[in-house]
């Protein structure tokens, strides 16, 4: 049976909500999980097609294929990548940045940012205490849920909520891609027919999602507490497919994290192989 990985986090259930509800029926077993824990299970073999972060793709890009027509990513701020900070962007030279190190890809275009569009290398730190003990703190990054859940209190104390999504699309004129569905080649070289079925049954489920936002909304509202004001506002900020304009944008990034020495080179974005009857099908 396939093993399939998805967020934890309510960015993740337009695509996922078919599937956990039964409204989509696939035999499979679902790992729900931080980005950062997927990334980890889909390297260790504990998992067989899962969403991973963007940054963990093309670290690994050379043992992993991208499933066609999926990511989770926006063309504008995105409301749930922000910055509290005690300061603007540019501002924090020589300030202590605390990260949650629940994903990757944003961790790094806050570097991004930092080195190459203001000009220092940031200093960061774990967070390793509870929250509500940030007062002292500079800045602090939080990502998914979180950032859109502690928004309020955290405004309140006196810290400013940065967007990187908006800051990122206002520095480079691209959208951004936080996450992409992929799977092991190795994998798919042994399971290639089941990987198909996966990947078709994701995509039914994505398309279920985006006709069904009323039952996505009320299942984030059970999940978070926000109101449906905010998980409109929210839904309405993100993507879920693939263009030309979100690979460019990826491609980018790619580039400017090598820029920062994050990594050896641009990895090639390679997707799953399609077969003679996904073919068919797409071209239809």
């Amino acid at each position: 049976m396939i093993r399939l990985g998805s967020i934890e986090f309510i960015n993740s259930l337009p695509v996922d909500l078919g599937l956990l509800s039964g409204a989509v029926p696939f035999s499979c077993r679902i790992l729900q999980d931080t980005p950062a824990q997927l990334n980890r299970k889909i390297l260790n073999d504990e998992l067989d097609v899962s969403p991973v972060s963007a940054f963990f793709y093309a670290e690994h890009a050379e043992e992993l294929f991208i499933l066609p027509d999926l990511s989770v990513s926006s063309e504008s701020g995105v409301m749930s990548v922000l910055l509290f900070s005690r300061f603007s962007l540019a501002e924090l030279k020589d300030k202590t940045i605390f990260l949650t190190g629940k994903g990757r890809t944003t961790p790094v275009l806050l570097e991004i940012l930092c080195r190459l569009r203001h000009g220092f290398i940031p200093e960061t730190k774990p967070m390793t205490g509870p929250f509500g003990n940030e007062e002292g703190a500079d800045a602090l990054l939080l990502i998914g849920d979180e950032a859109l859940l502690e928004k309020g209190r955290l405004t309140g104390l006196g810290f400013q909520a940065i967007d990187l999504a908006e800051e990122w699309r206002r520095w480079t004129g691209l959208p951004l891609v936080f996450a992409v569905w992929a799977v092991r080649r190795s994998v798919f070289a042994v399971h290639g027919e089941a990987i198909e079925r996966a990947h078709e049954a994701i995509l039914r489920s994505k398309n279920w999602g985006l006709a069904h936002l009323d039952l996505v909304k009320a299942a984030a509202a059970e999940r978070s507490g926000l109101p449906e004001a905010v998980l409109t506002a929210y839904f309405s900020k993100l993507s879920y497919g693939w263009t030309s304009g979100l690979e460019r944008g990826l491609l980018r990034y790619f580039q400017c994290a090598a820029d920062c020495g994050f990594l050896k080179n641009v990895p090639r974005i390679e997707k799953l192989p399609l077969s003679g009857v996904q073919e068919r099908k797409a071209a239809r």
